[in-house]
């Protein structure tokens, strides 16, 4: 069965030759399945617009050239302009054919700029991801042409100009609308200029079977999470599904903590124990009945020093301990997370943990299960690299954490959502600003933990906390009006459509 990853573009050269040479599948019939996939995808919603195929020298050029035979087939006529006569092998046959058709096609560049004029759609189909070199001469001009259109931009693979791998612009790119990945997205679909190049990018299954051997990056997907999601006996009780600590809280920040737990509570948790300060516990009882209250000592509205004595005594009471949401940053937080961290239980670091732990990264040399879930700056802390560093390629910076630290379950947030542990990595692609508030975070923590202490996997739990918090904020609600809370809302339906298929 079909799963959308992602590759490198050597990767996905890999794949498309792997194709040929193991599967003996030949590329012209690959091309015609590329082409198939996309006007069934597009066509709805081009086929009373005017249109402008640009084709360029090779095989995206002749996924191209196979979009518009397959749009004159359906009685839709668009134009067609060729960059160059020089073209693979496969092209020349798609080339071949819309000339036996008296398929009309352009290739006077001075007539362009009135093609692209006339134009309500122009689909991009000039380079595909095996470009390597700066644009420069007549494509530089075509696609400042391209751009400077009102056009809507469809780009077949990558945008013409976008390095399929790093995300770069090789001197100039089109920026699209539209992005529709081939059998697989690419790496620079998403870090980098990506993003913001390829508009919105969707990916289609082009009939390349899955070879394991190559190991590109599968995307977290409704079925995966599904696979990952505890089992619920019926002939359980509490203990089965864990006892959680969830250790935080300040007087200044008491909201996270309450909205952490509650999500950890809708997510399946056994029994569930708050650590607080003193100053909240009150606050805390009249907002979460379910919990129960471990309340320590306070000093100015946070944790008193001697907490850290009081968290050393109870933490072995429990299967699964989460640190950070709401706690502030003092020296007494540094020590309660060197204490969690010390110990034998499995722990997840959340929020100001990561602050505390800014000068120790050793901390996380541990043998029990460990999930860290920061942000890119929360990320810096622990890798004491620069936060444009990371955001720039959240990818590589995931793969060089868990390469330090194979033990540790990463699950770094972004637009993109990365679940990384030794050499297995997983990416969630549902960028949504409903979740760029605060609490959602805490949402996050609170969700991983319940589902751990059920399946005592952290990959597991990571993968399927992180398709769940992003499919309970995927409602008609405006992002802008989205609340936190409305994530907590949608928990009960969203894990039950996970239990049910």
């Amino acid at each position: 069965m079909w799963r959308p990853y992602i590759c490198t573009a050597r990767q996905a050269r890999d794949i498309d030759q792997r194709a040929s040479e193991h599967y003996h599948i030949p590329s012209i019939v690959l091309m015609e399945h590329a082409a198939q996939a996309c006007v069934d995808y597009l066509f709805e919603d081009i086929k009373d617009k005017r249109i402008l195929i640009l084709c360029g020298p090779g095989n995206n050029g002749g996924d191209g050239m196979a979009i518009a035979r397959l749009l004159y087939q359906k009685q839709i006529q668009p134009q067609i302009f060729l960059t160059s006569l020089h073209m693979s092998e496969s092209e020349q046959i798609q080339y071949d054919i819309l000339e036996a058709m008296n398929i009309p096609i352009c290739t006077n560049l001075e007539k362009l700029p009135d093609m692209i004029a006339f134009s309500e759609v122009i689909i991009d189909a000039v380079f595909g991801n095996g470009l390597a070199r700066n644009i420069k001469g007549s494509y530089q001009q075509i696609i400042e042409w391209v751009n400077g259109a009102s056009a809507y931009k469809i780009a077949i693979d990558i945008p013409s100009g976008l390095d399929a791998t790093s995300g770069n612009i090789l001197g100039c790119s089109i920026q699209t609308d539209l992005c529709i990945a081939l059998d697989c997205y690419k790496t620079g679909h998403f870090i980098r200029k990506g993003p913001k190049t390829c508009g919105k990018t969707i990916v289609l299954d082009i009939g390349i079977p899955h070879d394991r051997s190559i190991q590109p990056v599968p995307l977290i997907t409704k079925e995966t999470a599904a696979a990952c999601l505890p089992e619920r006996s019926p002939f359980s009780h509490k203990g089965t599904f864990g006892k959680a600590l969830m250790i935080g809280g300040s007087r200044s920040m008491h909201g996270a903590i309450t909205m952490a737990a509650k999500a950890c509570y809708l997510s399946g948790i056994g029994t569930l124990t708050l650590m607080i300060p003193e100053s909240i516990a009150d606050i805390l009882a009249s907002k979460m009945d379910c919990a129960m209250r471990l309340i320590g000592k306070d000093k100015d509205g946070a944790f008193h020093p001697d907490a850290v004595i009081q968290l050393s005594a109870n933490l072995r009471s429990y299967d699964i301990l989460s640190i950070g949401s709401g706690m502030g940053r003092t020296e007494t937080i540094s020590a309660m997370v060197q204490t969690v961290l010390a110990s034998d239980r499995p722990v997840l670091l959340d929020a100001d943990a990561f602050w505390a732990m800014r000068d120790h990264p050793e901390w996380l040399q541990r043998k029990a299960d460990t999930i860290l879930t920061p942000h890119i700056r929360e990320l810096s802390y622990v890798l004491q690299i620069d936060t444009k560093e990371i955001a720039q390629d959240p990818l590589g910076a995931a793969r060089h954490f868990s390469q330090r630290y194979p033990n540790v379950t990463l699950v770094l947030k972004s637009s993109i959502t990365i679940v990384s542990q030794g050499e297995t990595m997983y990416l969630l692609h549902k960028p949504n600003s409903a979740l760029a508030k605060g609490g959602s975070g805490d949402m996050l923590c609170g969700m991983i933990t319940g589902l751990y202490g059920q399946c005592r996997n952290p990959l597991s739990a990571s993968i399927c906390g992180v398709y769940l918090h992003a499919a309970c904020a995927d409602t008609e609600i405006d992002p802008a009006a989205f609340q936190p809370e409305d994530l907590l809302k949608n928990i009960p339906d969203h894990l039950k459509e996970l239990r049910n298929g």
